[in-house]
Parts: C-alpha cells; sequence; structure tokens
C-alpha cells in the first residue's frame, strides 16, 4: 500500500509538523542543492559565454547522444523504425524533424514503454506534473536531469541578481496550514531552503495585512510563486491602501501566465520589477526572462520548436535531452506563446512575446478563498489517468468537477484525487465529481481548467 507522506503531515500536530518540514527541507538541501548541483551550475553559467558555433556543436552533441540513448526504450525504437530515424547520422536534426509531434496522450498511454531500460530505476527520481487542463504525468528522472533544470532555473535567478543566500517569500500551491486556522501564522519557515512558505489558501481582503507585515517583518528582498497567489494579494493592498513592505527588491513568478496586465498590477502594489520564467518537470523547454525584460528561450537547456496554430500563436515543442531515464522527442506540454516579430514580420523564434494558457482561473470556497488553476491542477498530479477536467462554479463554495476517465482509471486515482481534494477544499467547498466522455470548449477549441460566473477581482 502507498503510503500518503503528505496525509500523514496534514494529522500532525503544529510543532511536529515544523520538524517534518526541517526534516524535508534537510533532505532538498543535501539532494537538489548538492555538489552535483553545484558542479552542474558551474557549467550551466559557463554556457552562458558560449560562441553560436560552440552552443550548435554542443545542442547537436546532445541531441546525438539523446537519440542514441533512445533507441534502447522500447517505444522510440519502434518510432524510430516506422520514420527511418538514425541515431548514428551526422545531423542529428534532421532526424529529428522525421517525428510526428508527440502528445500528453500518447505518453500518458505508454509509459513504461517510453523508459529506458537500460538505466537502472534505483537512483532514479519520481517527479509529476499537475497539467494545466488536469492531465498529468508522472515519470522517473535521472538526477542529473532534476540537477540540470534547477541549475538552469538559478542561472537566471543569478542573473537577475537574486542570491541563493536570500531568503524567499513563497506563494505556491503547498498545502502547509490547516483550512480550519482563521487567525495567523498562515506560513510556515524553512530554514534549510532559505523560505517563508505563506498559504494561499488563507490570503484573502480580511487576511492579507498580516502577509504584509509578516514580509516586512522578516526583512524578504525576495517573493516567488504562481501569480494568482501573489496578484490577489497585490489587488487586496491596493484596495486597502498598504504600502509596499519595505526592504522587498523583486519578484519572480512561474507556474501560471503572467500577463502584462497582472505585471503591472503586481508591480504598482509591491514597487519592485517583476520577472517570469517559463519551464516544466518534462523539461522539454525553459525560457528566462533578462533584466530588460525579454524573455529568451534557453538554447542549451532542450530542442525548443514553435509550430504556428490556428490563434496567430506557436505550440511550444520541446526535446527533453537533459533526461535519458524518459526520452521526449518532439513532446507537446499544451502551451502556447507569441514570438517578438523581426521588421519583415517572420518570427524570431528565439525571443518569446508572451505565453498563452496556463490560465490564472480560480475556484471560490465559502469563505471567500480563491484557488487558482496551478494548486487546482494539483489536485490531479497523482492520477495521471485523469485524461482531462475541468472545474465548473456558478455559486462560491460549490463545484462541479468534470473528468474524463482514461482506459487505466481506477481506485487508486479516485483515492488520490480525494486526498488532495480534501487538503485543498476541506469543508470550506461542497463539491460533486461527474464523470465525462468529453468537456466543453471556448470558441477557440481551448479548454479551460475553470468555467464560472463566480464574481472574483479584477486581476
Amino acid at each position: 500500500m502507498k503510503i500518503d507522506i503528505e496525509t500523514i503531515y496534514q494529522n500532525l500536530p503544529s510543532f511536529a509538523q515544523q520538524i517534518a518540514l526541517d526534516w524535508r527541507g534537510k533532505n532538498i538541501r543535501r539532494n537538489r542543492y548538492g555538489e552535483l548541483f553545484k558542479r552542474t551550475l558551474t557549467a550551466t553559467i559557463a554556457r552562458s559565454a558560449f560562441t553560436k558555433g560552440q552552443l550548435d556543436d554542443y545542442r547537436a552533441m546532445m541531441l546525438s547522444s539523446h537519440l542514441k540513448y533512445a533507441r534502447h526504450s522500447p517505444f522510440w525504437s519502434d518510432k524510430f523504425s516506422a520514420y527511418s530515424v538514425d541515431p548514428n547520422a551526422s545531423d542529428p536534426f534532421a532526424e529529428l524533424a522525421k517525428l510526428p509531434i508527440l502528445t500528453k496522450a500518447e505518453v500518458r498511454q505508454n509509459l513504461a514503454r517510453i523508459a529506458n531500460p537500460l538505466i537502472a530505476q534505483d537512483g532514479l527520481l519520481r517527479t509529476h506534473t499537475g497539467g494545466s487542463t488536469g492531465s498529468g504525468l508522472v515519470f522517473h528522472e535521472t538526477p542529473e536531469s532534476e540537477a540540470q533544470r534547477w541549475a538552469t532555473w538559478w542561472r537566471y535567478r543569478l542573473n537577475l541578481g537574486i542570491s541563493q543566500e536570500m531568503n524567499c517569500g513563497h506563494f505556491g500551491g503547498r498545502c502547509l496550514i490547516p483550512l480550519t486556522r482563521v487567525n495567523p501564522p498562515f506560513w510556515r519557515v524553512s530554514e534549510q531552503t532559505r523560505q517563508i512558505i505563506f498559504s494561499t489558501q488563507h490570503l484573502r481582503r480580511e487576511t492579507v495585512q498580516s502577509y504584509v507585515g509578516k514580509v516586512e517583518k522578516m526583512g524578504l528582498k525576495w517573493i516567488h510563486g504562481y501569480p494568482s497567489g501573489i496578484s490577489l494579494m497585490a489587488t487586496w493592498m491596493l484596495e486597502q491602501k498598504i504600502p509596499p513592505p519595505a526592504g522587498l527588491r523583486i519578484i519572480t513568478t512561474g507556474s501560471e501566465n503572467l500577463t502584462q496586465l497582472v505585471k503591472e498590477r503586481i508591480r504598482e502594489a509591491f514597487g519592485v520589477p517583476v520577472y517570469q520564467h517559463y519551464g516544466m518537470s518534462e523539461s522539454v523547454a525553459n525560457f528566462s526572462e533578462t533584466k530588460d525584460e525579454k524573455m529568451m528561450v534557453d538554447e542549451d537547456f532542450s530542442v525548443t520548436e514553435f509550430i504556428p496554430n490556428a490563434d496567430n500563436a506557436h505550440e511550444i515543442i520541446g526535446t527533453n535531452w537533459h533526461n535519458p531515464a524518459f526520452p521526449l522527442f518532439r513532446y507537446a506540454p499544451g502551451d502556447s506563446c507569441e514570438l517578438v516579430q523581426g521588421p519583415a514580420g517572420e518570427a524570431m523564434v528565439r525571443q518569446v512575446a508572451a505565453i498563452n494558457g496556463r490560465q490564472q482561473d480560480f475556484v471560490v470556497l465559502k469563505n471567500g478563498t480563491m484557488v487558482g488553476a496551478a494548486a487546482l491542477s494539483l489536485i490531479f498530479a497523482d492520477a495521471p489517468h485523469v485524461v482531462e477536467a475541468q472545474f465548473v462554479q456558478n455559486t462560491p463554495g460549490k463545484v462541479e468537477i468534470r473528468i474524463v476517465k482514461g482506459s487505466s482509471f481506477g481506485l487508486e486515482d479516485e483515492a488520490a484525487m480525494a486526498n488532495q481534494l480534501r487538503r485543498r477544499f476541506g469543508r470550506l467547498c461542497d463539491y460533486r465529481i461527474t464523470y465525462v466522455d468529453k468537456l466543453s470548449r471556448t470558441v477557440n477549441g481551448k479548454l479551460r481548467l475553470v468555467v464560472s460566473e463566480t464574481p472574483t477581482p479584477t486581476l
């Protein structure tokens, strides 16, 4: 029987929860930020100085190696044969182009066959992605793959002036505070990871002053998290004319789309620059914003392609050459973007103007708390056989969750969803799960994670 660590944590008394958080922080510090990470970060920073020729050689080397590893995967062995892909060819990019686009649905149906049997499972890391429409994945990666992803993210942060010694106020989707708590503290302090982890589930008009006071009291210079949570805080601050916390220098966001409107609102409330990066657990693409607010593709991280779609945007397609344990070629994570246009009107595919998708939708609980899209998608993180999901809400505190089941959907998926729903909704939201064959979409054919008529603040 699978041990649910989060459920155990939720049932502990507060002092024991803090002990558990400290223990977890020590593990993260040792495993995620150990010697492997330090070596990888040094190499990643050094690649910033590559000439075009050096970068081209590096990219060809990485893709060629990835193709050779992947031929041992049953799934990719069949694909290479079907599309005449030669992993030993002199031009690996030409071979890559022979392959069709790989969808998340196809990956979900072939998890075991995609895994590389030459790489022992012992020592691999289990990771997952929630999915912006409820369609999550659970797969394995090498420690080197995780180290490279975090090194790329830290290169971006270091370029913005954020040091690894800087404490961070984190606004994410973790459920560390009981939903029943009505008075501060609405946060936990993780000294090992240098984080003050704020609960976005308790962030409301009535509580925002305590959040601002904690940021100021801790002398935080840096806030990072979901735009939905940080923009909610900004909304309540502006409404109540609460001044920015003294000492704050920078805000960074991830996991959700940061629109220009939301960016300006956060900047107005906090009085500091706001930046974002784009990445995901599958490690098929990564974009980093520079100090002068240009979103650039991290070319040394993966093969990133942009394919025009019907909405005059571009679908993001990527190849994760850093994870030979679970190789993905020309994989579509389900996001699209707009590209910076050149003088002749042609897309400069290496600078991204805006990320589409990852919408900042909300489910409103009975007490007025708003749960954002990134946190909602985590409900399905350990239910990989959910094909698609959608929250339909017309009244605060009541929601219908419509789910399209995969062929292997079973009791484990139901149990995983039930655990996450209890943590994120508790008794503050009455929900009903309905299984359907298909979900409603917008006029442009897009799937919204939340369909709601419930009023929310202008974000």
